[in-house]
């Protein structure tokens, strides 16, 4: 049995623009909706293909917590009830001193600082309360959005990966990025392009998009109770 504490349950942690807690069944249909687009997906591994699919993987998720092997937070803005992107920590040895983090946000959700604070809220959960040494990152090399918000949080680059990430019929390089506690950082200009008043409007505009855009989808077919196990992590390559 594990004996780190956050097997029981984690807390929901709180920012200034968005709040991250662990996934919930009801979060499956904005996922799905949101990490499914083409834009996000290109740079990750293959979602879930289905709603009654990101509601096994977020049992799944759930499971890997309780086993002490992963935690998988969902991002959350105010004025949603659903997650808009998800953010995975991984164990890459048993101890947690090193672990693996993967990261996707919808797109709406780009340029707003969501995705940074988000970032910064469940690194420092790591390192202080997982007592995580050591967080590891692999992007593609064209991801310049995914390379760009690690470098922005203190991130520090190790090396190319050469035909690292395997997807369909393509093989991907990728960059090694490493964040210690001491690197984290919160960027000088966290609302660069927005005042926080800005901010806060554009995030308001895109989850109203995001709901939207899922309501003008046909309903899915019932999801079984519960539904089948459907293992996902944010980079991990097809077999």
């Amino acid at each position: 049995m594990s004996t780190f504490p956050w097997v029981e349950g984690i807390p929901e942690l709180v920012g200034d623009i968005v709040r991250v807690r662990e996934v919930r069944w009801a979060d499956a249909p904005a996922l799905f909706e949101l990490l499914s687009d083409p834009a996000v997906a290109a740079h990750m591994s293959a979602p879930p293909p289905s709603v009654a699919a990101f509601a096994g993987f977020i049992v799944w998720a759930r499971e890997q917590r309780a086993r002490g092997e992963s935690v998988c937070f969902g991002i959350v803005p105010p004025d949603a009830e659903s997650a808009v992107g998800i953010i995975q920590v991984r164990a890459l040895e048993p101890t947690f001193f090193t672990a693996e983090w993967g990261f996707a946000i919808g797109h709406l959700f780009w340029g707003t600082g969501a995705f940074v604070e988000a970032a910064l809220l469940v690194a420092k959960y790591a390192f202080e309360t997982m007592h995580v040494h050591r967080l590891e990152a692999r992007a593609t090399v064209d991801n310049g959005r995914g390379n760009g918000a690690l470098q922005k949080i203190g991130a520090r680059p190790e090396g190319e990966l050469k035909s690292a990430f395997r997807r369909e019929d393509r093989r991907d390089r990728q960059f090694l990025w490493s964040l210690a506690a001491e690197d984290l950082h919160a960027p000088a200009h966290p609302h660069a392009r927005f005042s926080p008043a800005d901010a806060a409007c554009a995030i308001r505009a895109a989850v109203a998009s995001a709901q939207r855009a899922i309501c003008a989808r046909r309903p899915e077919p019932h999801i079984p109770e519960p539904p089948p196990l459907h293992p996902f992590f944010v980079t991990q390559p097809e077999k």
